[in-house]
């Protein structure tokens, strides 16, 4: 069996080339569909026969995204146009375009217009998701997408297709919580970095891939006694924390993650999809139980307090919010955070992010501010 460093390294390797899968998908004969961010059917595409891969842009901003986005849109739109543009794109044979916010609502049309040739599924998420008419429009637009899939890999998606796909993705988010609650135990051999990339290989891997070696990973921790951590431990909050210059702050500043509620980590994991009889209900069901992000409606703003119970259940010491510059969900979410925390008293950072490679000198001295804070608070 392989050791934790080998497991960490291999899905570390596919977490910083996402698109090396779609490269082996390609060679295995595959057909690959790109799912953009936020909770995208990924069962759907795996139903289809096909290859789904998360796209979260990434890389340098180098301004060619400035014809299709104003300055004030945020990263995560203004690299996915622009690895559209430079072709990083190009073997996809299909991307899934979600509308949980404004930018992303332009995003497919952008898309389409700077490259013609690119097959875009515009993907319409109903914002309100617990009323009847909500749940049936739901449930079309989960129909459309898999007639468009099926145009794509030439089959359509049998229903008996998509429950086992369910099944699949409902062992991965297993093992992904297990992972989450193991990796809380033993931040000595899971640092920032490697939870991080736990959590990004998903977006490319084979699923099946994926969750086997996070299985084993799983076993491997298991089998060690908890790690009695002395340093600061932490939450992250927000869209996502991909910055690597960010992670190695953390750990300069002996600060460990015990847990997280982001969109492109645990949020993704939180709950298994129901098994309900029509597998289309089952995803609508699924859209509903989304809970605690910005970017999925939620009115009594309940992000506060899971992350309160996280951070109780976990051994937390405070929260960091990690705000994607210009993300206005986010930013409306931050005010009712901080008096959630503050009512728990539980410390809060929020720190604004941008490029996912890219952390200034400003988020570095705050973050050793806040660990010395919470040290002297002890």
């Amino acid at each position: 069996m392989a050791t934790i460093e080998e497991i960490l390294a291999q899905l570390e390797e596919a977490a910083r080339n996402p698109m090396a899968a779609v490269t082996q998908a390609k060679e295995e004969g595959k057909k690959v569909v790109g799912c953009v961010p936020y909770f995208a059917p990924m069962e759907l595409v795996h139903a289809a026969g096909m290859h789904p891969v998360e796209l979260w842009g990434g890389g340098k901003i180098t301004g060619t995204g400035s014809s299709y986005y104003p300055a004030f849109y945020c990263s995560v739109l203004f690299t996915l146009i622009e690895r559209a543009l430079d072709g990083t794109y190009d073997d996809l044979d299909a991307v899934i375009v979600p509308t949980t916010c404004d930018g992303l609502r332009n995003l497919e049309e952008n898309w389409k217009f700077a490259r013609p040739d690119a097959n875009i599924i515009d993907f319409v998420q109903s914002v309100v998701r617990d009323t009847p008419e909500a749940n049936r429009y739901f449930r079309n637009q989960l129909k459309y997408v898999a007639g468009r899939l099926g145009e794509v890999a030439g089959a359509p998606v049998t229903e008996r297709a998509l429950r086992e796909s369910i099944e699949v993705y409902n062992r991965q988010r297993q093992a992904m919580r297990a992972f989450s609650e193991l990796a809380a135990q033993h931040v000595d051999v899971v640092g920032p970095k490697a939870r991080q990339a736990v959590f990004a290989a998903a977006r490319s891997m084979a699923v099946e891939t994926h969750t086997g070696l996070v299985e084993q990973l799983n076993a491997e921790l298991e089998a060690l006694p908890v790690f009695e951590f002395k340093g600061v431990k932490v939450l992250l909050t927000g869209i996502m924390v991909d910055s690597l210059p960010l992670l190695d702050m953390l750990v300069k500043n002996d600060i460990a993650v015990v847990g997280d509620l982001t969109v492109s980590e645990s949020a993704r994991y939180a709950t298994d999809i129901p098994g309900k009889v029509d597998p289309y209900d089952s995803l609508v069901a699924a859209w509903k139980d989304v809970k605690g992000v910005s970017v999925a409606l939620d009115p009594k703003k309940l992000r506060g307090d899971m992350l309160v119970d996280l951070a109780r259940e976990r051994g937390a010491d405070g929260v960091i919010a990690c705000i994607v510059k210009f993300c206005e969900p986010e930013e409306f979410d931050v005010p009712v955070m901080k008096v959630q925390m503050e009512r728990a008293g539980i410390p809060l950072l929020v720190l604004e992010v941008e490029s996912q490679d890219a952390a200034s000198e400003q988020v570095s001295t705050r973050i050793q501010a806040f660990a010395e804070m919470i040290d002297m608070a002890r």
